[in-house]
């Protein structure tokens, strides 16, 4: 049947060329190579031959940005493993030959289209292949092929690619000839395909004129062309566009699904109607009486603010490229079009020789455009409206597209299954650490929370709030900030009226007053960011960022300075805790720390240090635990109870794009993004164990002891009992610590000793390293910085590297926006700690 269907088709094919052939030469000039005006269908794919992409790189993707494929294949790209192929809000995959010069295939994908890449082993042929995965979970082989002229396709190898997946998609330059397909000749490859084609029942999919148009004789062919496994219908066109001796095909394939696309969307807000309507939208002093009235007000607030923000904003979609040619360019490109149809199609020279010197004014005119508008855009750039800070951070930051991830039960494609893995992954987590332990202890706190929490207290010391200090912290929040769950820009919070503000305020001083966190407030959308230099498809190897209420993250911020202020009062905080305080930084801790080596350079001690790495400090911390704490050290019982409020039944939705997970459980830990945490954190180890001995030094969860004496074995014995008790305090508090990520080291002038006795902790043996890397600096046994200096010499030229196109010589930014960037970009790489090892006795060449 597909063989009947296929030589239906070769008729209509060779008619519609013939006939194509006799319009051209009786037309008009006026009426002569019109460029058919592109309808955008779904699952328009785009094919060429680029016969080297590199020097035509410029104008393929203004070509893209106007027609807009969700896939394009290259062939014969001719690129070395070197150099860069990137298109805007695309993705690129290469296959790059590597033996000799030549070939090389490449598929785009756009940004919005889920997929990963599904490598295929093949020797008679190139290929790049990937698989999309549609919102309704089906997959689609796509493949990009090119068979080089000399050889023989094997049908074993086209097998794997169309028995990777129930649906799929093979096009390329086969350099297959058959009548099926192509005018003249047919010839072996041609003959295998088709034979493969009929014999699979799969569907070829050419176009009805050539593709192929070589430089020398008249004998044009169709070797562009696709064929489909398991698609209903779809079309070919040859495009006159582009400049190589293949014209690029566009295929459009029913694929039966919708296809996200990437819309950026412009919204404009006219604060002035948004005050007018929240200040006649709500009272400024409702009626609460309890926590469901709490719960309430809360929602109606809500629900004002954003119906406000909707009725008083604009939204205009931007669909179109960022830059567009000018007309007198692509007046041109359809000239040379013209130009290079006539010549197809009479293989007249002079039209050959007036197609190739357009290309080439072309050529210079898109680059001399680029040019341009770069140098447009870079003296517009001003450190006055942070566009400069902007286009940084645009050379800085990278498009990560998240690979399938690898959840319990395997591999997972679409963004809901990618979410709901990470959301277990987070949700194993946010669990207390299952040792180590000790039973008694946690029976015994648990039993004190629980009659703490049970009991009937009435608290006459509730600092309430007030409009002052409510209108103070909305002043000081950044109104770029990220929304969370409810949508509350920080932006609409600034321009609340006097009566909502008010309201707030008195929502806030109840929520004290009932020892309340709303559970509104305490749901968390986490986005998820690759740590560099891992495994992309393991869920645990990404970093959470969660995205809280901007309303409840005031509030927050008013039970924080009632927090610190108890705090003070009580002195909880140990005096070496030096992370989260005020006029304390990491240099700080840091000078602390080589100040104390130093003297014992200098008084002839050894200084021996352990550097402490705690397993997931912030995310397994013990909530009974820290309530227990909080009891112990006395603070109000509104504030604890608030906290531990604020603590339990805590939720999150991991969320990829616009897809949400399903709803994850924190059973453990502080809140990550919430303001809260670091203090908690602070008071839950500020009973650290304390040693006469001992030197702590403390920097949020980065935790190190220091010994010094006059012998390496006083040092070693001094810190033994040190870990000793530190094992005792982590297993009361069931805080466990990485022992492979800890690091010991002893700081002596002189010849090193290398028969250092290794020292125990939690049954593991600490081997006593040479340097290691604390708070950014990296500390050797000398103090001689070699190591510091040279990593961040290198990290320091990375990143000129990265930002050399807006301060290298030939950019046109003025010179006081290039110091500026220096001063703020480069400049504190290089200054980070120079306090500390800026007058190192000798240091290597810069």
């Amino acid at each position: 049947m597909a063989g009947r269907l296929t030589l239906i088709s070769i008729s209509k094919k060779t008619e519609l060329w013939s006939l194509l052939r006799a319009l051209i030469e009786f037309a008009s000039p006026e009426e002569k190579f019109l460029r058919i005006p592109k309808s955008r269908v779904l699952g328009l794919l785009e094919c060429w031959n680029a016969g080297g992409i590199k020097p035509k790189f410029n104008q393929f993707k203004y070509f893209a940005q106007e027609w807009k494929p969700d896939v394009i294949a290259i062939q014969e790209s001719h690129l070395n493993p070197g150099d860069k192929l990137k298109l805007v809000n695309y993705t690129t995959y290469r296959t790059d030959r590597l033996t000799h010069r030549g070939g090389g295939t490449a598929l785009f994908i756009r940004n919005s289209i889920d997929h990963y890449p599904t490598p295929i082993a093949s020797d008679s042929f190139e290929n790049t292949t990937i698989a999309i995965v549609l919102p309704n979970s089906q997959q689609i082989t796509v493949s990009s092929n090119y068979r080089p002229p000399h050889g023989i396709i094997s049908t074993d190898e086209l097998n794997r690619i169309f028995n990777s997946n129930n649906k799929c998609i093979a096009v390329g330059d086969f350099n297959a000839k058959h009548s099926a397909w192509s005018l003249g000749r047919r010839n072996q490859n041609g003959n295998i395909i088709n034979d493969y084609i009929c014999n699979n029942k799969l569907i070829l999919l050419a176009p009805p004129e050539p593709t192929h148009f070589p430089h020398n004789g008249n004998n044009p062919s169709t070797l562009d062309f696709g064929v489909l496994k398991n698609f209903s219908s779809g079309d070919a066109t040859s495009l006159n566009e582009l400049c190589s001796d293949h014209n690029p095909v566009s295929f459009e394939i029913d694929i039966n699904a919708n296809i996200p696309a990437i819309t950026k969307t412009l919204k404009t807000t006219n604060w002035m109607k948004f005050y007018d309507i929240t200040k006649e939208a709500i009272p400024g002093n409702p009626s609460i009486n309890s926590t469901k009235d709490i719960d309430e007000v809360i929602n109606k607030i809500t629900a004002v603010i954003l119906t406000a923000i909707n009725q008083s904003s604009k939204a205009k979609i931007i669909n179109g490229p960022h830059r567009k040619l000018p007309p007198r360019i692509t007046n041109k490109i359809t000239f040379r079009n013209q130009i290079k149809k006539r010549w197809q199609i009479t293989y007249d020279p002079r039209f050959k020789r007036k197609s190739t010197q357009l290309t080439n004014e072309i050529k210079a005119d898109i680059n001399q455009y680029d040019q341009d508008s770069w140098t447009e855009w870079l003296l517009s750039l001003n450190p006055e409206d942070l566009s400069i800070y902007n286009a940084t951070r645009k050379f800085s930051r990278k498009f990560h597209k998240i690979p399938p991830i690898l959840d319990t039960d395997g591999l997972k494609y679409t963004p809901l299954g990618k979410a709901n893995a990470f959301k277990y992954s987070l949700e194993n987590s946010f669990q207390t650490n299952p040792e180590p332990y000790d039973n008694r202890h946690i029976s015994e706190v648990n039993r004190v929370v629980q009659h703490f929490l049970n009991s009937t207290r009435n608290d006459n010391n509730i600092k309430l709030t007030s409009p002052l200090e409510i209108q103070a912290i909305i002043k000081k929040i950044n109104p770029k900030k990220a929304t969370g769950p409810d949508g509350i820009p920080n932006k609409a919070l600034k321009m609340i009226p006097p009566n909502l503000l008010t309201c707030i305020t008195k929502v806030f001083n109840k929520c004290l007053l009932h020892h309340y966190f709303p559970p509104s407030w305490k749901i968390a959308h986490v986005l998820m960011f690759p740590k560099p230099g891992q495994n992309q498809k393991l869920p645990g190897n990404y970093r959470p960022i969660s995205l809280l209420s901007n309303l409840g993250k005031i509030y927050e911020k008013v039970i924080l300075a009632r927090l610190k202020e108890h705090c003070s009062d009580l002195q909880i905080i140990p005096d070496e805790q030096y992370g989260f305080r005020p006029n304390h930084g990491c240099v700080h801790q840091l000078l602390r720390v080589t100040n104390l080596i130093t003297h014992g350079f200098n008084s002839k001690l050894y200084t021996g240090g352990v550097f402490l790495n705690v397993r997931k400090a912030f995310d397994r911390m013990w909530h009974n635990g820290l309530i227990y704490k909080l009891i112990a050290n006395k603070l109000p019982h509104y504030l604890i109870d608030i906290i531990t409020r604020f603590l339990l039944n805590r939720t999150f939705k991991v969320k990829l794009n616009s897809t949400l997970s399903e709803t994850g459980y924190i059973k453990a830990g502080t809140p990550q993004g919430s303001i809260l945490s670091p203090l908690l954190y602070t008071v839950y180890t500020a009973d650290f164990p304390v040693n006469n001995h001992i030197t702590n030094c403390f920097f949020a969860d980065d935790t190190a002891i220091l010994a010094q004496g006059s012998t390496t074995k006083f040092v070693i014995r001094t810190l033994q009992r040190g870990l000793i008790e530190i094992e005792k305090w982590c297993t009361l508090w069931r805080v466990a610590i990485n022992t492979d990520k800890t690091r010991s080291v002893m700081f002596r002038k002189g010849h090193p000793r290398n028969n250092l006795q290794s020292l125990t902790f939690f049954e593991e043996e600490l081997s006593w390293d040479k340097e290691l890397n604390y708070l950014g600096l990296i500390l050797d046994s000398k103090l001689t910085f070699h190591s510091h200096i040279k990593y961040n010499t290198d990290k320091f030229w990375a990143k000129v590297h990265v930002i050399i196109p807006l301060i290298g010589r030939k950019s046109p930014l003025s010179l006081n926006n290039k110091v500026l960037l220096f001063k703020q970009v480069l400049r504190p790489i290089l200054t980070y700690a120079s306090q500390i090892w800026g007058l190192a006795a000798k240091i290597i060449d810069c």
